[in-house]
């Protein structure tokens, strides 16, 4: 298969990360101008950034409606973080539906069942981690040169994108063990390991644990594409419901090449979100940033996450949850479109 694959010619809609929010997906569709089939008048194409799933009511609708536009050859669609956790079958806050079926979740949302579930998996397997084209690159989250040009280089056996994954991450505790550093992140989780998850505790910093959660992001391709490049943090800081010791890094203010970037993952504020989401999931690291500007050191980056995950959340709370969207870049006019209908210009990155 291609981890690196190839962006589709002509004019596309890059659509940002959905989380299962099949109405915001299907609403934005027809504010791009795509029909029920996929077919667009303009002859337009759809590419999807990942995190098609999680958090939202319906994600097994998500994923076959996905499917069905990739299959008729409307649509191109990349492994997400949350993706990448359904192939694992790893258990992660809001995707119980997939990795647990019987459990309760926190929110309403489908379940999976079985003979779906190995379905979807093998055409989750058959997806790219990042596409390019000589004017336009598409990752989850991070387009990391030497990470892409490792991946680059295995593109053509049939790999399992989850095995691959553990076999970066056995190689590396393999070495981490072999320099009995391994010895030194069981004794400061034996210490401070069960106070992770307790907001009150007074964290205290865990250097092996941060160079071992570090080496397992920076040294895993796959890590690096799907969530980003992280360095160890000034200080423990709290964040989606743990204590952190890694710190996600703008590594957008280091690329350097000429050839724009559209990616997902960051959970972008606009409007209120700011105050919706208030760093549930760490520090904003696109704060600052104009909701609909390039970003960038050459100005020609751009995340395309407008925070749809949070909308479960909001109607839970019976608050407003279009203050959390979902978009799409259109290329190569440099627009965004909303799923509400609101259109911006980006013009020219």
């Amino acid at each position: 298969m291609q981890l690196i694959g190839t962006l589709f010619d002509g004019p596309l809609d890059i659509v940002g990360d959905i989380h299962g929010e099949i109405d915001a997906l299907n609403a934005l569709l027809a504010h791009l101008g795509y029909d029920e089939r996929g077919d667009h008048p303009d002859g337009r194409r759809l590419v999807f950034v990942g995190d098609l799933v999680d958090r939202g009511p319906d994600s097994p609708a998500v994923l076959n409606q996905v499917r069905a536009l990739v299959e008729a050859g409307h649509a191109q669609c990349i492994i997400g973080n949350h993706e990448l956790n359904l192939l694992r079958d790893d258990e992660k806050h809001g995707n119980s539906w997939w990795t647990a079926p019987d459990k309760e979740t926190e929110h309403p949302m489908q379940k999976i069942t079985r003979s779906a579930k190995a379905e979807l998996t093998r055409w989750l397997e058959t997806l790219p981690l990042a596409l390019e084209r000589e004017d336009l690159r598409v990752v989850h989250a991070c387009w990391n040169d030497a990470s892409v040009e490792l991946l680059r280089e295995l593109n053509g056996p049939d790999w399992h994108i989850a095995d691959l994954y553990a076999d970066y991450q056995r190689e590396l505790y393999e070495k981490m063990a072999e320099l009995r550093f391994m010895n030194q992140v069981k004794k400061e989780w034996a210490q401070f390991g069960p106070r992770l998850a307790d907001p009150d505790w007074d964290a205290q910093f865990m250097p092996f644990k941060a160079e071992l959660d570090r080496r397992s992001q920076m040294d895993n391709p796959i890590s690096v594409l799907t969530s980003g490049e992280e360095e160890t943090a000034d200080a423990p800081f709290w964040a989606g419901g743990r204590w952190r010791m890694v710190s996600r890094v703008k590594w957008w203010e280091r690329y350097d090449a000429d050839i724009p970037v559209v990616f997902g993952h960051y959970w972008r504020r606009f409007k209120d979100a700011s105050i919706v989401l208030s760093d549930k999931y760490g520090p904003d690291l696109i704060e600052g940033v104009e909701p609909h500007h390039w970003m960038g050191k050459r100005n020609n980056v751009y995340c395309v996450d407008f925070s749809v995950g949070a909308r479960a959340g909001q109607r839970a709370a019976n608050e407003d949850e279009l203050v959390c969207s979902l978009a799409a870049v259109r290329w190569p006019e440099a627009e965004v479109v909303h799923d509400d209908g609101r259109r911006f210009s980006l013009e020219a990155p």
